[in-house]
């Protein structure tokens, strides 16, 4: 009889497992939701920053191109974007084949001299980078048609999303955050998974229920679209820590045989600055990579620092974003000669590993659909800590009511059991 009993609270009760598990759960929830929260949102609206910083863009990314017009060079187009606004320095301008395409230039304000005494009608700096902005200017006559700040908020955004614009501190709180949610997908597939598989379990852990309350609509969006999103989301977890670790960094480098040296030897590829050279013209990098590679329709040039850089970096695809490009090549060049630096095969690799994590992270890596996807994905996460919330915070504020309920039935089952026949 006793053991029959024993069975049967078995049956009904939960296993220590899932316990444990709930209590984790719930307590590492609770503890790290707010930064998840913020990690998971700002990720998210990073996914398509290159759709919406050339929709901010607008009109003056193009331009009607003049009667045998002929395009200024890089060189005159830089030094007409300076002339009309001094107070910002370019570090980096993007070309286009196509005629009608305004030339863009990517540039920060100048840091003022003096940041406890400003300039007199002119609002201190937020910092000593400035704050970043896309020009767009005519590329027949150098007239700047437009601009837009999304490059700053794309900037903050990604900042925030790898630590919350604290610096070290920050992105110690990022990472442990996301391990804690790591953490958490795994426990919530441990609680997710039902005791037996029958009609009744299947439909529950993967329909939400329709013609329910919000609370039990609720529960079941945490319940059944966090097990969708269960192994993308730790994929995603996976490569963002391994972007935040530098000891994953290596260890993913090392095992798909990059190098974690890279930087320090490609330094000895490098050539050597020479003041007897004459470094090619902007114009010659950008002719070159358009002749080498038919089928880009843009170039990006990221402008040196000072005139003893010998290495120039240099984008050609068909489309080149933020952060991303398509159906083309990345590259360090020779400022001499205009040709690639071939590095060692570690080395490459070491670029070819940390683009494709990344790519993988923010969902670079299938065109649009892989945005979609990722952009889906990162909604589903963004949810899951308020949803577990609002699960807890709903079961916190009935449970003293659903106590005394209780108390109730058994208080009167007990006086109806009392009294004589």
């Amino acid at each position: 009889m006793e053991k029959k009993t024993t069975d049967k609270k078995k049956r009904q009760g939960k296993s220590l497992t899932k316990k444990v598990t709930g209590w984790l759960h719930l307590w590492l929830g609770l503890v790290s939701g707010i930064i998840v929260l913020v990690v998971t949102l700002s990720g998210t609206m990073f996914v398509f920053c290159d759709e919406i910083i050339d929709l901010c863009g607008g009109s003056a990314r193009y331009v009607q191109v003049p009667a045998n017009a002929k395009k200024m060079s890089p060189e005159q187009l830089l030094a007409k974007f300076h002339q009309q606004v001094p107070d910002r320095k370019a570090f980096y301008f993007d070309t286009y084949k196509e005629a009608d395409r305004t030339f863009r230039v990517a540039s920060a304000t100048k840091p003022p001299k003096d940041k406890n005494a400003p300039k007199a009608g002119k609002p201190k700096e937020r910092g000593p980078r400035g704050v970043f902005a896309y020009h767009y200017l005519d590329p027949y006559t150098g007239e700047i048609k437009g601009s837009t700040k999304s490059y700053e908020f794309f900037y903050i955004v990604a900042h925030i999303h790898a630590q919350l614009l604290a610096g070290k501190f920050g992105k110690t709180v990022v990472g442990v955050a996301s391990i804690i949610f790591f953490v958490q997908l795994i426990g919530g597939l441990i609680l997710w998974w039902p005791k037996k598989w029958n009609k009744t379990t299947r439909t529950a852990a993967f329909k939400i229920k329709s013609g329910t309350k919000w609370r039990r609509k609720n529960y079941d969006f945490h319940n059944v679209f966090g097990f969708y999103s269960l192994l993308p989301a730790v994929f995603i977890t996976i490569t963002g820590l391994i972007m935040a670790y530098e000891i994953l960094t290596d260890l993913t480098q090392e095992a798909f045989g990059g190098t974690k040296d890279a930087h320090k030897i490609a330094e000895k590829y490098e050539p050597a600055f020479d003041p007897e050279k004459k470094a090619l013209s902007y114009t010659d990098f950008v002719n070159i990579n358009f002749a080498e590679f038919p089928e880009a329709r843009q170039v990006r040039m990221s402008l040196p620092r000072n005139d003893s850089a010998t290495v120039y970096h240099v984008v050609a695809a068909k489309f080149i974003g933020l952060k991303s490009l398509s159906n083309g090549k990345s590259m360090e060049t020779n400022k001499y000669t205009g040709k690639e630096i071939i590095y060692p095969k570690e080395v490459q690799m070491h670029e070819v590993i940390e683009h494709m994590n990344f790519d993988l992270h923010v969902g670079y890596w299938g065109g649009m659909f892989g945005k979609i996807f990722t952009f889906v994905i990162g909604i589903i996460c963004t949810s899951l800590p308020v949803t577990g919330f609002l699960i807890w915070w709903g079961r916190r504020k009935k449970s003293p009511k659903k106590v005394t309920e209780i108390k109730n039935i058994h208080q009167h089952r007990k006086e109806h059991h009392e009294q004589p026949a």
